[in-house]
C-alpha cells in the first residue's frame, strides 16, 4: 500500500508546489495594488495618440465620412447702366477684384448680347427680338438655354431660364417693380433661392490689388448662393436681357 501510494503522494505534492508558485507570482491583491496612485500622471501627457482616418476603405467599409463644406458664394459686380454701345462692360469678381467676364454687343447685330471670358472666348450670345410691347417672348441661345418672359402688362415681368440637357431644370426671376433686381429661384425644389441681383452704390475694394471698377457709382451685384453647376454667364445673360428689354419697352 505504501509502495503504491508513495508515487501518488509525490505527484500530488509537486502539483501543489507548482500551483502555489503561480499564485505567488501574481500581484498582491492588497490595497497597494487595487487602485492606481493619484500621481500616475496625465494619461494624455504624450498626446492623444494617432488620429484615426475617417476615409472609407475596404478594411473599414462603415467608416464615417464627413460632409464636404458648402461651396462659397460666387460674387460679381459691374456697371448697371450697361453702356455696351460704348464698348465692353467688365464684370469683376467681388472677392478678388479681378476681371472675370465682359459684356458686349455684336458688331454685326446690335441686338445681340455677348458674354465672354477674359481670354476672349464667347460663352453666351442672345438676341433681343423685335416683339411688340406686352407680348410674351422666348429668347434662344446656341448653348441650349432659353429665356422666356411673361410681361403681365401692368404687373411686374416674370422671367424664366430654362436649362436643357440630361438634367433639365427651370429657374424663375421675378424682378423688382421698377428695377432689374430680385432673387432667382429654382422652379419647384421648394422654391430654393439660387442667386440674387442687387443695386449698390459702392463695394468693399480694400482687399483688391487693383480697382477694376473705377469710379462707377451705380453698381449691380450678382450673388450665386446655392451650390449649382449652372455657369455664371447664364445668370449674367438673364440680367442683361432683362435690362435691354426694359430699356426698349420701359419698366
Amino acid at each position: 500500500m505504501l509502495f503504491i501510494g508513495s508515487p501518488f503522494v509525490v505527484l500530488l505534492s509537486l502539483f501543489t508546489v507548482h500551483q502555489l508558485g503561480r499564485v505567488s507570482s501574481h500581484p498582491n491583491p492588497g490595497p497597494d495594488n487595487t487602485v492606481a496612485p493619484a500621481s500616475a500622471g496625465n494619461p494624455f501627457e504624450k498626446g492623444h495618440g494617432p488620429q484615426v482616418s475617417l476615409t472609407p476603405s475596404p478594411n473599414h467599409p462603415m467608416a464615417a465620412v464627413l460632409p464636404a463644406p458648402p461651396a462659397p458664394p460666387r460674387l460679381f459686380a459691374w456697371d448697371r447702366k450697361l453702356h455696351i454701345d460704348r464698348g465692353n462692360v467688365v464684370v469683376v469678381n467681388l472677392q478678388t477684384g479681378e476681371p472675370a467676364y465682359t459684356i458686349s454687343q455684336s458688331p454685326q447685330d446690335h441686338r445681340t448680347t455677348i458674354v465672354s471670358n477674359m481670354h476672349g472666348d464667347q460663352l453666351l450670345s442672345v438676341r433681343l427680338k423685335k416683339t411688340a410691347f406686352g407680348r410674351a417672348a422666348t429668347y434662344d441661345t446656341p448653348s441650349g438655354v432659353h429665356y422666356t418672359v411673361d410681361p403681365r402688362m401692368a404687373l411686374t415681368d416674370h422671367w424664366y431660364m430654362v436649362m436643357e440637357g440630361k438634367q433639365p431644370q427651370t429657374l424663375k426671376y421675378f424682378r423688382g417693380r421698377t428695377d432689374n433686381t430680385g432673387n432667382v429661384y429654382f422652379e419647384g425644389h421648394n422654391q430654393t433661392k439660387v442667386a440674387s441681383f442687387n443695386f449698390v452704390k459702392s463695394v468693399d475694394k480694400s482687399h483688391w490689388a487693383k480697382d477694376n471698377l473705377g469710379n462707377i457709382k451705380k453698381i449691380v451685384t450678382l450673388e450665386i448662393t446655392s451650390p449649382t453647376d449652372i455657369a455664371d454667364q447664364y445668370f449674367l445673360g438673364l440680367w442683361v436681357l432683362v435690362k435691354r428689354r426694359m430699356d426698349r419697352f420701359g419698366a
